[in-house]
């Protein structure tokens, strides 16, 4: 059965949550003001920054300022994916050593455990399952992926959070044909993201924060103190936080270090327990090795959520149209969806939609300053692990307002970009020939061909846009 994808790209993530959100929309500022700390962006980054602020410092006046409503943008539209970075030990200890390597891999399953935490304090509901996110060969050329950094996690003792499943047994977990065997993240959960979303925006209120939604920013002075300028007013502050997502791209110092990139996910019509009587329907999240990777998770209600990462590049640090709806890739994404599920072919799809993610080099995010004054903050690159990880950097960029130094304020990750994209127009020509040909060889692979990836690939990627999907060669996370 083929549908045809709602063209409204109505996101079933936010249409749930608004529904059940009592909270009046905030109104947009209007007038000049003053703060201690301004944070622009009210998504997942925006949010935990407020409330580590105001949970340390509760006399701190944290205004916010939000362009839509907060969590409209990745934070309301992802998979609902939690995840640490232990299936990138590896990476991690080529780039910092073994011991910051360890510390970011433990802090990173410390933030899973905050998602936990708060949502328990301040009686957040948002479904959290936390039953593990696990990858899956579906190739040949996919096997053996995780094998470097699941050896690093045995080598450092971090075993017990990468761990390696047969193909029958995920093949029972899934009831899908396709899995030649993977390795789960045991630490990993699944969730609703715009109820998440939304309940930190609750508590960051209750918190005393003040929320400007319907309210972007227009303009930023980086002076002491600085001042960010909005349609109807501005805002004074002695420390402003750019929290923006894919929208930091379009800062100059940054145009290089993170570029806006799509993902697509689309939903299916509750299905009952032809979903949820099967062992993943408990809420595990499933992915696969691809470059552009697969993921999906059974939602409480028993809809397949089936998403899949790498979509169309933004060009000179700006998100495109193309980047909210890409009706190619759903499509796409569809036709993935029945080939992963066969028995599901009759499935309704009913919803549809994309979104833009901040995308860095090396995939990691990093945390700096703008300007000479040290009043502006950022972070940035989250490159897919948002939904745990940006409560990490919520912590460290909070405490960095506040002066409070530890192992996080020291780390390197706070040092800004360290790896850099090409120029405009080398990195979009290159993004789509990448893309073209990433394309090409995985639908190759699927059919059973087996392609020189590292000989045709690598070179292109070399040469057009280093790093940017090269950890995706070796089935790195969301």
């Amino acid at each position: 059965m083929k549908d045809k994808i709602p063209a409204s790209g109505t996101v079933y993530w936010l249409e749930q949550a608004m529904e059940a959100d009592d909270q009046p929309a905030c109104p947009p500022l209007s007038g000049n003001i003053t703060a201690d700390v301004v944070i622009v962006g009210g998504g997942y980054l925006g949010l935990w920054t407020a409330i580590d602020i105001l949970e340390n410092a509760p006399e701190t006046r944290v205004v916010l300022l939000e362009a839509q409503s907060c969590g409209f943008g990745a934070s309301g539209r992802n998979g609902g994916w939690a995840t640490g970075w232990h299936d990138e030990l590896d990476v991690l200890v080529r780039r910092f050593g073994v011991e910051e390597a360890c510390r970011l891999a433990e802090r990173s399953a410390w933030a899973i455990d905050r998602i936990g935490e708060v949502c328990d304090t301040y009686g957040i509901e948002c479904d959290l399952r936390r039953q593990g996110a696990t990858k899956a060969a579906t190739t040949d050329v996919q096997m053996g992926k995780w094998q470097s950094a699941l050896d690093a996690c045995q080598q450092l003792g971090r075993s017990k959070y990468y761990v390696e499943v047969d193909g029958q047994e995920l093949r029972r977990r899934t009831g899908s044909p396709l899995p030649l065997a993977g390795v789960s993240q045991t630490d990993g959960a699944t969730l609703q993201p715009a109820l998440l979303a939304r309940g930190l925006r609750r508590v960051a209120l209750k918190l005393g924060a003040t929320i400007y939604e319907g309210t972007p920013m227009i303009s930023l002075d980086r002076g002491y103190p600085a001042r960010v300028g909005t349609p109807a007013g501005s805002v004074l502050a002695e420390r402003v936080v750019l929290a923006t997502g894919a929208w930091m791209a379009s800062i100059p110092e940054l145009r290089r270090a993170i570029v806006p990139i799509g993902s697509s996910i689309v939903v299916t019509e509750p299905l009952g327990e032809r979903l949820l009587s099967r062992p993943f329907g408990n809420g595990e999240g499933i992915g696969d090795l691809r470059m552009s990777v697969h993921y999906m998770q059974v939602t409480p209600d028993g809809r397949l959520l089936f998403g899949r990462g790498g979509g169309p590049l933004g060009r000179a640090g700006q998100v495109q149209p193309a980047l909210w709806h890409d009706p190619r890739t759903l499509r796409s994404i569809e036709r993935d969806l029945r080939r992963w599920f066969p028995d599901l072919a009759d499935a309704r799809i009913t919803h549809g939609w994309s979104g833009p993610v901040d995308r860095s080099p090396g995939h990691f995010p990093f945390i700096g300053k703008l300007g000479d004054h040290g009043t502006v903050h950022y972070a940035t690159g989250l490159s897919g692990s948002g939904v745990a990880q940006s409560a990490l950097l919520g912590r460290t960029l909070a405490h960095i307002v506040l002066g409070i130094e530890d192992d996080d304020t020291r780390s390197p990750i706070t040092r800004g970009p360290v790896e850099y994209l090409p120029p405009e127009p080398f990195r979009s020509v290159g993004g789509l020939a990448v893309r073209a040909a990433v394309e090409y060889v995985e639908e190759a692979q699927e059919r059973g061909k087996r392609l020189n990836v590292n000989g045709v690939l690598r070179k292109l990627i070399a040469t057009t846009t280093p790093r940017l999907l090269e950890p995706r060669l070796r089935g790195s996370g969301k």
